[in-house]
């Protein structure tokens, strides 16, 4: 009998979708701004956004802000991340795996670094009926990678950490996979996805 009871999965990066690659990245790079220098100011202030409920854009204004408060910079970023967030879209594959995954017996949830108009937005597009749990760190006042944004989502679940999978884009998001006890698995596409929960011996 397979070990596993729960697939948790983050949602940007893994249900929601976008062109053009790492937005946090490209906006390093337009501003000629070295990317692990500014990813490590990125780091120190997502929490605005995944604790505070700021709106993302507000937040990446404020890590930009560190390196260029000019104006032109700020309405630069501004229309590079509107233009990036005009591109997303809903990974349709992947909720198709969310019900096989439910009607082979498995627990689905989100577990998201996110504002609270997450749920919302899941609500529109219909994903919520697909889902066990939701559970988003603006609400809950705690983030990934953290201990305590896993520990809310297992006892939702009902599912020991050694019972649970989490299913992110981001290895820093897992990074303390070890140490909390839940199986991680870094999402790149959804091939890639049904492959390594194959070998993890999840069957839907």
């Amino acid at each position: 009998m397979n070990r596993f009871k729960a697939v948790v999965f983050d949602f940007g990066g893994v249900v929601e979708l976008g062109e053009g690659g790492d937005i946090v990245k490209r906006i390093a790079e337009s501003l000629s701004i070295p990317v692990d220098e500014f990813r490590k100011v990125y780091h120190r202030h997502n929490h605005l956004t995944n604790v505070n409920n700021m709106r993302w854009e507000d937040a990446i204004i404020e890590v930009v802000r560190v390196f260029d408060n000019s104006s032109s910079v700020e309405r630069h970023v501004r229309e590079m991340v509107r233009a990036h967030n005009a591109t997303k879209f809903i990974n349709t594959d992947l909720l198709a795996i969310f019900s096989a995954l439910r009607r082979a017996g498995y627990k689905v949830a989100i577990l998201s670094n996110n504002t609270t108009d997450l749920r919302t937005r899941m609500e529109e597009k219909g994903i919520t009926p697909l889902l066990d749990e939701i559970v988003i760190s603006a609400e809950i006042g705690h983030q990934k990678p953290h201990k305590e944004a896993f520990d809310i989502a297992f006892k939702k679940l009902g599912v020991r950490p050694e019972e649970a999978i989490f299913v992110d884009d981001s290895p820093k998001s897992l990074e303390k996979a070890a140490e909390i006890g839940y199986q991680p698995i870094l999402f790149k596409d959804n091939q890639q996805l049904k492959a390594d929960l194959e070998k993890l011996g999840v069957r839907f």
